[in-house]
C-alpha cells in the first residue's frame, strides 16, 4: 500500500472519529455549542401533593379565583391582589408544568419562560411599591412570593446558561425547577393569595 493510500486511510478515519465524537457531545450535552439542535427532551415524573396533581390544584384554585375575579369586578372596592392574580397566573399554567407528557426544551423555551416569571415578579413589586394597603404579615408574604420569583429567575437562567451539563444533569435540574414552580404557585396561592385578598 503506497503512501498516498495510507494517508487517505488516515484522513478518511480521523474524519469519521471527529464526526463521532462530535456527534456524542452534541447527544450527552444537549445545550453544547456542538450540538445542532440544542434542545433536550424533559420526561416529567407525576407526583402528588395531599394526593392531588399539580393540575388538579391549579384547577381548583382556578376555579375559586375565578368566583373572587367576579365579586372583585362588581365591588366598589377592588382588591389589588385579587386583580392583579390574573396577570401572574399564567407563569403557573405552561403547559411542561402540567401533565406527565414528555416536553421538549430548548434555550428559546427557557428565554420564554425566564420572561414569563420576571414579567410575574414585576407584577408583584407593582403591588409592593403602589398598591394595596397591606398588613405586616401580608407584605412580609408577598415579599416571600417575590424572592420565590427572583429564585426561580436564577435557577432558569443556569439551566439556560449551562453548555456543558449531561442528559441526566438535565433531567434532574429540570425535575427540580418543575417542583419549585409547583412550590412557588403553592406558596402564593395558599399563603399569600389567601391572607390578603379577604
Amino acid at each position: 500500500m503506497n503512501t498516498k493510500c495510507k494517508k487517505k486511510i488516515w484522513g478518511i478515519g480521523a474524519g469519521v472519529c471527529i464526526v463521532l465524537v462530535v456527534a456524542f457531545i452534541s447527544w450527552y450535552y444537549p445545550f453544547s455549542p456542538f450540538s445542532i439542535h440544542q434542545s433536550f427532551t424533559y420526561h416529567p415524573v407525576p407526583e402528588t401533593h395531599n394526593s392531588k396533581t399539580y393540575e388538579e390544584k391549579m384547577g381548583q384554585f382556578k376555579a375559586a379565583y375565578e368566583k373572587d375575579l367576579d365579586k372583585d369586578v362588581e365591588s366598589d372596592h377592588h382588591n389589588p391582589t385579587v386583580n392583579r392574580t390574573q396577570f401572574i397566573l399564567p407563569v403557573f399554567e405552561q403547559e411542561w408544568l402540567i401533565g406527565t407528557d414528555s416536553k421538549t426544551m430548548d434555550k428559546d423555551k427557557l428565554d420564554r419562560m425566564l420572561l414569563d416569571v420576571q414579567q410575574a415578579r414585576n407584577t408583584l413589586l407593582h403591588l409592593v411599591v403602589s398598591e394595596g394597603d397591606y398588613s405586616r404579615e401580608q407584605r412580609v408574604h408577598l415579599v416571600d412570593s417575590l424572592n420565590n420569583f427572583l429564585n426561580l429567575e436564577e435557577s432558569i437562567r443556569f439551566i439556560k446558561n449551562g453548555k456543558y451539563f449531561s442528559r441526566s444533569d438535565l433531567q434532574t435540574m429540570l425535575g427540580n425547577l418543575q417542583g419549585d414552580f409547583w412550590a412557588v404557585f403553592d406558596h402564593y396561592t395558599t399563603v399569600f393569595y389567601d391572607v390578603s385578598h379577604k
